[in-house]
């Protein structure tokens, strides 16, 4: 395997990784967001 190739590939991980992360808090917030509003 060659090293650009290995470095397209991480990079590409990251962007998968920093996705999912910024979906978990997004789905979070909306909970959140959710429940402090619900009707008592």
């Amino acid at each position: 395997m060659d090293p650009n190739n290995q470095q397209q590939m991480s990079r590409h991980l990251w962007w998968r990784v920093g996705y999912f992360l910024f979906a978990i808090h997004l789905v979070a917030l909306v909970m959140i967001f959710a429940m402090s509003h619900a009707p008592k």
